[in-house]
C-alpha cells in the first residue's frame, strides 16, 4: 500500500521519529485465509483533496485486482472510523446444503451457543451473529465487530457442522465491512 501511496504523489501525513512512516490506519485485519470485497483505510493527507481526484489517482497506479472504490472526506477531529460488523459470503458445496437451514434456524433461535475457540476458551457464539442465512447454495454471516474472546467465523461454522470443510470446500470471503454511520 505504502508504494501505491507514493506512486500516486499524494501529500501522505507522516508520522514523527527515527523512521517516518506515512499516516494509515486500517478498519480491521482480515481473518487468516479470508478473502476480501471490502476493505477500509483511513489515510491522512497533509491537505485536503477532492474525494474523486484521490480515488483516480490511487487507481491509477493500483495493482490489478485492487481497485479504490470510494473516499470519504473526514472533519479534522473525526475519531477513528470503528468497524461495527463484517458480513460474509460463502458458497457451499450442494452435498453440504441438505439439513443446513434446519441448523441455521436451530443456531438463530438459540439464546446461547456455546464452543471452545483455538485457544481453549469457551465463548458464547450467538451474540456477535446479527445475520446467517442460506440463499440458494451461498451461505451469509454477518458478525458484529470483535472487541475481545467473541466467536468468529470459523466458531460459527463449527456449530453448522461445517468446520472441517473450512478452507476445503468452503472459502469465507469478507463481502461487506460495516462502520458506525452505515448500521445506524
Amino acid at each position: 500500500m505504502e508504494r501505491i501511496l507514493r506512486r500516486a504523489e499524494l501529500p501522505v501525513a507522516k508520522s514523527q521519529g527515527y523512521r517516518p512512516k506515512p499516516r494509515v490506519s486500517y478498519l480491521s485485519a482480515l481473518p487468516l485465509g479470508f478473502s476480501s470485497d471490502d476493505e477500509a483505510m483511513e489515510l491522512i493527507l497533509e491537505e485536503a483533496w477532492p474525494a474523486q481526484v484521490l480515488l483516480d489517482k490511487l487507481n491509477a497506479v493500483s495493482v490489478d485486482g485492487l481497485e479504490f472504490l470510494q473516499a470519504v472526506p473526514l472533519e479534522d477531529k473525526t475519531p477513528k472510523q470503528q468497524a461495527l460488523a463484517f458480513s460474509y459470503d460463502m458458497t457451499v458445496p450442494n452435498h453440504l446444503v441438505d439439513g443446513l437451514r434446519d441448523k441455521i434456524a436451530s443456531f438463530m433461535n438459540a439464546a446461547s451457543v456455546e464452543v471452545v475457540k483455538a485457544n481453549g476458551k469457551t465463548v458464547d457464539a450467538r451474540p456477535p451473529v446479527k445475520e446467517l442465512t442460506l440463499d440458494g447454495a451461498t451461505l451469509r454471516l454477518v458478525l458484529s465487530a470483535q472487541s475481545g474472546p467473541e466467536a468468529g467465523a470459523r466458531e460459527i461454522l463449527a456449530c453448522l457442522g461445517l468446520g472441517d470443510e473450512l478452507f476445503r470446500a468452503i472459502f469465507p470471503n469478507r463481502a461487506r465491512s460495516y462502520i458506525a454511520d452505515e448500521m445506524r
